[in-house]
Formats: structure tokens, sequence, C-alpha cells
């Protein structure tokens, strides 16, 4: 199981990769706030139907404890985060679980916290390390994320492409 923010379920069903959280995962959470903003406001996101086929199956949409609401709350007073960002760190923290997110100061406040964070970008390296994709269709993953919109540092996308063969 992981939590998950918005912006990974986002950049994985543009780039047709959505299907590798449950291969890794088997089951991805997210609170309620993170499934508004997946979901859109007003007209329906391109991605809106594979995601809401995936609710049905392996995504939980969870609603926040009292507690875990407060959590939240101090988090988005002590750091620049937004609702949805505190609300899956909170939830993580809750349910003992590693957390899917991309935004660098949200990954910091969680591993201050002791959650163990993971990049989309881990999503691919990780479908690799266990066989489900091989070098060939991890690089194209990689590009299909970066098509998707997925800001990757040109450092941290040079070396991916050299774990996955790419020089």
């Amino acid at each position: 199981m992981i939590v998950s923010d918005a912006t990974p379920l986002l950049h994985l069903a543009r780039a047709g990769l959505l299907d590798l959280l449950p291969k890794l995962y088997v089951r991805a959470v997210v609170p309620t706030s993170v499934w508004d903003e997946v979901r859109g406001r007003g007209e329906p996101r391109p991605e809106s139907q594979v995601l809401e086929e995936a609710s049905e199956t392996w995504i939980k949409v969870r609603s926040l404890a009292a507690r875990d609401r407060r959590k939240s709350e101090a988090l988005r007073r002590a750091a620049p985060v937004g609702q949805g960002e505190a609300d899956a760190i909170a939830l993580a923290e809750a349910l003992e679980a590693q957390i899917l997110m991309d935004d660098r100061v949200a990954i910091d406040l969680a591993r201050m916290r002791g959650v163990e964070t993971r990049w989309t970008t881990s999503v691919v390296l990780d479908a690799h390390r266990r066989g489900i994709l091989d070098r060939v269709a991890a690089r194209r993953a990689v590009k299909d994320l970066v098509e998707s919109g997925l800001w990757i540092r040109q450092d941290v996308l040079l070396r991916i492409l050299a774990i996955l063969g790419e020089r």
C-alpha cells in the first residue's frame, strides 16, 4: 500500500502508466482532498475516466480522522504546502505507509516526520528493478512522463537514464 498525492496519479495516468501502481503496491490510498484535486473541479480532466475506473478497484479514497485533520492543519501552518499534500502526509503517517509525491518541500516535510517518500519517477525505476518493465519500456516510460508535463531536473533525468542504460 502507498499513499499518493495528486501529481503522481495525474502524470502516471496521462503517460499511460497508472497500472504500474497496483503491480508495485497493490493499493493506493488518497485523502479526499487529493481525490477532489485529481478529479478536477468543474470540467473533468482527460485522465478522469482511467482514474475513476482505478477507484473502483485499487485506489481507495479515505477521509481523514479528526486527529489527522488537525495534524494536516499544523503541517500547512508549518510549511508552504497545499491541503492535498498536508492531508497525504498526515494519512501516510497514520497508516504508517510510504507516500508518493513530487513537491520538494512536501517531501522534505514528510521525511522530517519519518515518512518514507517516493517520487513519480521512482515508480518507473521500481518497476524496472522488479522486472515489470524492461530497459526499453522503462526509458520510454520516463520519456512519456516528461511528455505528460512532469518536470524532472536535468541532473536527475540524466541519472535515471544512466540507471536505465541510456547515456
